[in-house]
């Protein structure tokens, strides 16, 4: 019936899409006037959003591979920035390296205990906890929390970790029973326990969350670029959330407002058949310099025999009035 009263009230020199349009009939002066009006917003439109998209020419920034020794039989896959640049890299059940990013450095092998429950991880943070106490937190592919806390281990050494309760933390992030986390981070900011998460069933959108009088709330929601990557993560920067994907791209949400302040990829992410980008993290204090994890493909004793070396390219990736955006 309803679509019977359309029809009766149909003029007759309407027309539907797909069907031509009388070639005899003249427009009305108001019909010019809101066409013209039309045609004038859209180009206004068009103009803001090619504004928007960076140039096919615009010059990737550069990334500097540093020239570091890493532990044999190490592919990690999680990294998490200290201070005086330091980075912590490490496999998803707990085996990992520190080191001061910079040329020559030699990395120091450990190993995370008591997690033997958690199953694999999906992110980590390092700094501070509620008590003052320098450490890791980690999160886990059931989105549980682990506290490491403590400086970190000698050489070869271990690092204690436990369920993130025992030191006035949730044990869990907000998510269903039975979810599983394709990437994940938590830490305090500004004294209040943040985080992050992209599940497996919808890798293309990230969900943000802050606790606040011991329950979890909702702060926002942003979308992943490039629809998601099984190699995506997440880091927080300051008051930013750093975004990196499994193409070497990066980009920075400011958390009080979701703008996008910086985004950028560096000239070594255009050679991905050698490298096998992982995580990126910011280091504290630094507002500007970013390190990304990656697997870089080698030939060991004959070109048919392939293997992976840990690298890690460290850029700045400083705020900007336009920032690119890779959709």
């Amino acid at each position: 019936e309803q679509m019977a009263w359309h029809e009766e009230k149909r003029h007759e020199d309407e027309y539907n899409i797909g069907q031509p349009a009388p070639l005899n009939r003249r427009l009305s002066s108001a019909e010019v006037t809101t066409q013209a009006l039309f045609g004038a917003r859209l180009s206004e439109a068009m103009q803001e959003l090619l504004e928007l998209i960076p140039s096919a020419k615009e010059a990737p920034i550069r990334g500097v591979e540093q020239k570091m020794a890493w532990p044999t039989f190490f592919e990690p896959r999680i990294l998490a920035c200290g201070v005086d640049g330091q980075v912590a890299a490490f496999t998803p059940r707990g085996f990992g390296a520190i080191a001061t990013l910079k040329d020559g450095a030699a990395a120091e092998a450990f190993k995370l205990s008591g997690l033997n429950q958690a199953g694999p991880l999906v992110g980590a943070s390092w700094g501070r906890h509620l008590n003052g106490d320098e450490g890791l937190l980690l999160v886990s592919k059931v989105g549980a929390l682990f506290s490491c806390p403590g400086a970190r281990p000698a050489a070869s050494a271990i690092w204690a970790c436990g369920p993130a309760s025992a030191r006035g933390l949730p044990h869990a992030l907000p998510v269903a029973e039975g979810a599983r986390l394709q990437a994940a981070v938590a830490a305090l900011l500004n004294g209040a326990l943040h985080a992050a998460v992209v599940l497996e069933d919808q890798p293309d959108l990230i969900a943000l969350f802050v606790q606040e009088a011991d329950s979890w709330l909702p702060l926002g929601e942003l979308r992943m670029p490039h629809g998601g990557s099984k190699r995506a993560s997440l880091s927080f920067m300051g008051n930013d959330l750093l975004v990196s994907t499994g193409k070497g791209h990066m980009i920075r949400h400011n958390l009080l407002d979701g703008t996008v302040v910086a985004s950028a990829f560096h000239d070594l992410a255009q050679r991905s058949e050698e490298f096998a980008w992982q995580a990126a993290c910011g280091f504290e204090g630094q507002d500007t310099r970013v390190a990304h994890l990656s697997l870089r493909k080698v030939s060991s004793m004959s070109p048919s025999m392939l293997g992976w070396q840990t690298s890690i390219v460290s850029m700045d990736v400083a705020a900007s009035a336009k920032p690119a955006f890779f959709s």
